[in-house]
């Protein structure tokens, strides 16, 4: 029996696009004389990965890049041009708000509705129904037609089917969107239950730290090709850090050269062993303008050197040191850092904006050095320190300096710890 769930190889979706209606039938009329009345657009092209059962995957790219059409096709609704496929299962999938639904329809109807498009026969729908029902918290609304749902209410209702009907393989398409913080969580908590039974999840959302804190891999789409596929930390980050070149494309860089050439003046941070540059790092995942850029860290708890071994509760002390490239005039610059997890999620984060303080600025090859001091809280496990500096305008970050993977570094512990972090707890404790 295969542990693969879901296999895909070598697959490609066309279309057909004309500029106007009229095309079309002259297509069909022409077309199999050698006439051409469209143009071809490759929505997939040469798509191949796999899941194992049991295994959640994340599904990541811009608007249009082909993550909905792949969805589409796994589901069986969308016919490929290429390649093939092979799903492994019963699959339950949420694509496009209120699909499979009948407007007409009550709530209570479209859960039968859903069933029997599904193959699951009334008498088993019957004994789900309730489960459904409870889980979805529509209220009296179950009895209405869902042509009056809101967006919310469509999710809720169609999130309790696929889920309740206890599908081997389950396809999320940014369905989760919609619904309230609340609903959400309580999703989540579901699907990871369902992933512990050992149901396969495809998730596509836009949310990075939902793809880092949950999935196992993660495919990157873009323009219908794989632009990357691997492990949530690497490939959120390589994701990430396009968006923002992508985005600031208009900003003028100070420098091609910048973030790669060590500065001629020397650095002021006494760190000893552990002083570390960060000039001419290939293993850095690193962006940002260039107005501003991190030289150099030092991360320790004052007693070790040479080594990034860090107990639970020593005091952790790191030190920045920043130059400024350009003339930075922003009353709104602040300095961060975060410890971040292997899945790639944030697990401490803070920045000097947290406390208030906001830099006025500084002059063209001026330095400055931050330190920052707070107990090491974590629970014993590998962390990568990314270090950053931004400007804000209308509460928007706009990352002069950002570092994926600055360092790796390891906690631990002699006490259990069970939660990723353990911070100091006040209790009284009264016996009456």
């Amino acid at each position: 029996m295969t542990d693969i769930a879901i296999s895909v190889e070598h697959l490609s979706k066309m279309y057909l696009l004309y500029n106007r209606p009229v095309d079309r039938l002259k297509q069909s009329l022409f077309g199999p004389f050698g006439k051409n009345f469209a143009r071809i657009f490759w929505a997939l092209r040469d798509v191949s990965f796999s899941v194992e059962k049991g295994q959640a995957i994340g599904i990541i790219g811009r608007n249009g890049s082909g993550k909905s059409t792949l969805l589409q096709i796994l589901a069986g609704t969308l016919a490929l041009t290429e390649g093939e496929y092979q799903v492994n299962g019963r699959v339950a999938a949420l694509l496009e708000l209120g699909a499979g639904f009948n407007p007409d329809f009550t709530g209570r109807e479209n859960i039968f509705l859903n069933g029997a498009t599904l193959g699951i026969p009334e008498k088993e729908m019957r004994k789900m129904e309730s489960a459904i029902i409870d889980f979805a918290q529509i209220g009296d609304f179950i009895d209405q037609p869902v042509k009056i749902y809101s967006s919310g209410m469509f999710v809720r209702l169609a999130f309790a089917i696929a889920t309740c009907i206890e599908p081997e393989i389950l396809i999320v398409d940014e369905a989760l969107a919609v619904g309230d913080a609340g609903f959400v969580i309580k999703c989540m908590n579901r699907m990871r239950e369902m992933r512990e039974r050992g149901t396969t999840i495809v998730l596509v959302t836009h949310d990075v730290q939902t793809v880092r804190s949950f999935c196992d891999s993660v495919l990157w789409l873009h323009e219908g090709k794989i632009r990357g596929y691997g492990s949530p930390a690497d490939i959120t980050a390589r994701y990430l850090q396009f968006l923002f070149e992508e985005q600031n494309s208009q900003i003028v860089v100070v420098n091609e050269q910048t973030l790669n050439t060590p500065s001629n003046s020397k650095t002021t941070i006494n760190a000893g062993e552990k002083s570390l540059l960060l000039a001419n790092r290939p293993d850095l995942t690193r962006w940002g303008s260039g107005e501003i850029q991190i030289q150099a860290f030092q991360l320790d708890n004052g007693l070790q050197t040479g080594s990034y071994l860090f107990e639970y509760g020593q005091q952790l002390k790191l030190t920045i040191q920043a130059k400024a490239a350009v003339d930075v005039s922003s009353p709104f610059i602040g300095f961060g850092f975060s410890f971040r997890n292997t899945k790639g999620l944030d697990i401490i984060t803070f920045t000097t904006f947290e406390d208030n303080i906001h830099f006025q600025g500084l002059q063209a090859g001026q330095t400055i050095t931050l330190n920052f001091e707070t107990k090491n809280i974590l629970a014993p496990g590998s962390y990568a320190l990314v270090l950053n500096i931004e400007k804000r305008l209308n509460n928007k970050p706009q990352y002069l300096d950002f570092i994926e993977n600055a360092i790796l570094f390891t906690v631990v512990s002699e006490k259990h710890i069970f939660s990723l972090v353990l911070p100091d707890i006040d209790h009284d404790i009264q016996v009456l």
